[in-house]
């Protein structure tokens, strides 16, 4: 990554220490592990080639989150391309899958791996027949999913009090972005709008923890910001590295480009920043924290919806009748996915237990 981008050090202690907490977010932080692991560990999917497409890459249980449509419709979805890479469809199911199972076991939740994989597979099967279809929480069609997503609108003063700290996002001048960000934050915005920069010095995420981070406010008549974009380094997956294919430039802007289903207008993907909404309404759905909540995300409404963004995603690069043969195939072993799911598992939890005794160490 150092290669591609500056790296916080700070940022980067954050991330081991937060990758320290257990096998699920030590999941969600290596994909580059990840990546070296998957053909080892489950050779008979990794190598059928016919599968390869562009997949998500870094998918898990809390890389979904909502945005507002040109329309202003909430749509919900995956939010996070920055791990584009070519593998094995298969990867991104599995994936999923074993970070469901992690995360529930970190929850406390009792979420069997064979109830897992059947809910998202099912899913995934109704977006392959479907041919691809946007997943709008405004439609009334998803109870489970507008539950969830009921209380991501974050109070906009609490929200944008936060974001403009001057401790954690001091000011800077414009001439002291990185060469290129200004023309590209301006471009995102209305024709001469009264921006003001911040650097962002305690980012959220995970995965991509360590890389600089920068936003553009538009300030109004109010003490409250009129629009804000948030810009963030992006760097060619992990896959690559692993690859020696150190020339691949990201693929996240492709798989954007082909994916069907209802597209985020203010995501952009530039040759080496990506650039995306700041509001109050637009959030990533990580996993609740009171007792109440915290089933809701194993709901087996919300896993088949998982399992059908899985498939508008996929469907960019293949047809759904493609992909309904390769899972015919697939099928003649019932078992190939949760034994896949419980062997990645296994083995991030391997990895895990060894990372960190070498970090006590």
């Amino acid at each position: 990554m150092r290669k591609r981008t500056d790296v916080s050090k700070k940022l980067l202690k954050k991330k081991h220490r937060k990758m320290a907490e257990g096998p699920f977010p030590f999941l969600r932080a290596t994909f580059y592990r990840w990546a070296e692991q998957w053909p080892n560990i489950c050779p008979q999917l990794a190598r059928r080639d016919d599968d390869v497409l562009l997949v998500v890459g870094d998918l898990h249980v809390e890389n979904f989150g909502v945005w507002r449509d040109s329309r202003q419709r909430l749509v919900w979805g995956i939010n996070d391309f920055d791990e584009a890479c070519e593998l094995t469809f298969t990867s991104d199911l599995v994936r999923l899958a074993a970070s469901t199972v992690l995360a529930a076991e970190a929850a406390q939740i009792d979420a069997t791996t064979k109830r897992v994989c059947a809910l998202l597979l099912q899913g995934y099967r109704v977006g392959l027949r479907a041919g691809g279809r946007p997943i709008l929480v405004s439609s009334g069609r998803h109870p489970a999913l507008s539950k969830l997503t009921a209380h991501t609108q974050e109070d906009p003063t609490t929200f944008w009090k936060k974001k403009l700290d001057p401790g954690d996002n001091p000011v800077v001048k414009a001439c002291d972005l990185p060469g290129g960000l200004e023309a590209m934050f301006r471009a995102s915005f209305a024709p001469r709008a009264q921006l003001e920069f911040r650097t962002q010095k305690a980012p959220g995420g995970l995965g991509s923890l360590g890389r600089r981070r920068y936003t553009a406010v538009e300030r109004s008549n109010t003490r409250l910001p009129r629009d804000a974009r948030e810009a963030k380094a992006l760097v060619p997956s992990a896959l690559y590295w692993c690859m020696g294919r150190n020339q691949m430039p990201s693929q996240t802007g492709t798989l954007l480009q082909h994916a069907l289903r209802v597209p985020d207008p203010h995501f952009q993907v530039h040759d080496s920043w990506l650039l995306r909404r700041l509001a109050p309404d637009v959030a990533k759905i990580e996993m609740p924290e009171n007792n109440e909540d915290k089933r809701l995300v194993w709901a087996p409404d919300l896993l088949r919806l998982m399992g059908s963004e899985t498939a508008n995603i996929h469907l960019g690069s293949h047809s759904p009748e493609r992909l309904a043969r390769s899972l015919i195939q697939l099928d003649q072993n019932k078992d190939w996915f949760p034994a896949a799911t419980e062997r990645m598992a296994a083995c991030t939890r391997d990895d895990y237990a060894q990372w960190a005794k070498g970090r006590m160490a």
